[in-house]
């Protein structure tokens, strides 16, 4: 069921698209949140994994230098008892020396990478001093006393070593487990989403696009319909209007010819008198006629025209000068490209709708404008309110509240635009120092009106 006009969204194709770049946005932003958390526990493997790794190489270095401390006793025991030469312990003692060096430098890494740590600081730091004094008591030949030193104070410091580095090594092994099980979780996570949400939301926002245009190209159909019914509408009263119209002159020439029939050739200026109004009335017959014409070939496409070169002040001097009860100004000069009968329907037209609805004066000229003449009509009445002005060239409408009783079918001014473009020219109206004017635009000249013809085609 289509949706009414207070039950209808708002179909604007701007609003879906701003939501659906929001959807969009909002999925984005969640993507790139799951990939920043997923680079997060990569940083956080990466550092975790570097400390397991300084710690296996101060676990290394700490036994190395325990082993290498014993075997220098062994060898100064050894040189004691003449079973090793002096060259043998010295290179055990330098052995020792470079161990010592080798754990402090592989402590101080591991600090760098766990920060502050005073307990393995401390620890580190007083095996590696005690290794020193083991060294010098070995090459001062204190091989007894280095022993002693070795195997008491200078192991429990070396074994303090070795387990608080266990201890950072585990903590840094459970890290590395947890981020990189995190890092799992962010994957398989992130994986679903561009599986499946991503598709999700792309129908998600082509549905609601479709919804939208939908509803617009309802709202589309709405409007054409009420248009549609206006027109129907206009038609009515424009059927009632012309019945009424077409009846008036009708009237008026059945009357007169029975009061010409009955008494008016017993006076010859009665008898004209009673012609004159038959005449009158048949033009304004004419005119309804020939507008109602106009339509109806526009409609069907079939409007002829003769244009030729025309000599503007000898073709609308007639027509002006059966103006009556105005005061007319008439300043006109130039040639125009036109049919010369549609020209005179034209200014007919303008000069009707001016004696019907405008005031007491009237002024016609003409300009020339490049390869253009511009005819005014125009009439110092009220003017037309600007929101009739908008619609004042389409058929069937009336300036009047009440068409049948201002004299007008409401094709008038209609038939002054359709004329004026299939001349190759324009129609337009404005309100200048409070003077309705009425312009027409027309070719003066053939080539003016075949160019105009092709830039309307393009």
């Amino acid at each position: 069921m289509p949706w009414s006009k207070q039950q209808r969204p708002d179909g604007n194709p701007l609003r879906t698209a701003a939501g659906g770049a929001v959807t969009v946005a909002a999925v984005a932003l969640l993507i790139a949140g799951l990939i920043f958390s997923n680079s997060f526990a990569a940083q956080l493997v990466a550092a975790d994994a570097l400390v397991l790794h300084r710690a296996e190489a101060t676990l290394g270095a700490n036994d190395v230098a325990v082993k290498s401390l014993g075997q220098a006793v062994l060898l100064g025991e050894d040189e004691l008892l003449g079973v090793a030469d002096s060259a043998t312990a010295a290179a055990a003692l330098t052995e020792a020396r470079f161990a010592l060096s080798e754990l402090r430098e592989r402590t101080t890494s591991l600090l760098k990478e766990t920060g502050a740590d005073p307990q393995l600081a401390e620890s580190a730091s007083e095996a590696a001093d005690l290794g020193d004094k083991v060294v010098a008591l070995l090459d001062g030949g204190d091989v007894a006393t280095a022993g002693s030193l070795l195997i008491g104070e200078a192991r429990q410091k070396f074994e303090a070593v070795r387990d608080v580095t266990r201890s950072r090594r585990d903590e840094a092994a459970e890290a590395v487990a947890s981020a990189t099980d995190l890092m799992s979780r962010v994957a398989n996570l992130a994986a679903f989403f561009i599986a499946f949400l991503i598709p999700a939301t792309a129908i998600l926002v082509y549905r609601r696009i479709a919804r939208s245009h939908l509803r617009l190209a309802e709202a589309q159909l709405d409007a054409r319909l009420d248009a549609e019914r206006e027109l129907v509408k206009s038609k009515d009263d424009f059927v009632a209007s012309i019945s009424h119209e077409l009846r008036t002159p009708l009237t008026s020439i059945y009357g007169f010819s029975e009061l010409l029939i009955e008494e008016g050739l017993l006076d010859p200026e009665y008898s004209l008198e009673l012609i004159s109004m038959i005449n009158s009335e048949s033009g304004e017959l004419h005119r309804m006629v020939e507008d109602l014409l106009t339509s109806a070939r526009h409609e069907a496409g079939t409007i002829t025209l003769a244009p030729r070169l025309l000599d503007l002040e000898s073709e609308l001097t007639t027509a002006v000068s059966k103006v009556t009860g105005q005061e007319t100004v008439f300043d006109v000069a130039g040639v125009v490209w036109c049919d010369a009968s549609r020209l005179e329907q034209i200014i007919r037209n303008l000069l009707a709708n001016a004696k019907r609805y405008g005031g007491d004066r009237l002024r016609v000229r003409s300009e020339v404008t490049g390869d253009f003449v511009e005819v005014t009509v125009a009439d110092d009445g009220p003017g037309v309110p600007s929101e009739k002005a908008v619609r004042l060239f389409t058929r069937y409408v009336h300036e009047g509240e009440d068409p049948l009783t201002v004299g007008s079918i409401g094709l008038g001014l209609s038939v002054v635009r359709i004329l004026a473009e299939e001349m190759g020219g324009s129609a337009r109206y404005e309100r200048v120092d409070g003077w309705s004017r009425f312009i027409i635009r027309l070719p003066a000249s053939e080539a003016a009106a075949n160019a105009a013809r092709q830039s309307e085609s393009s």
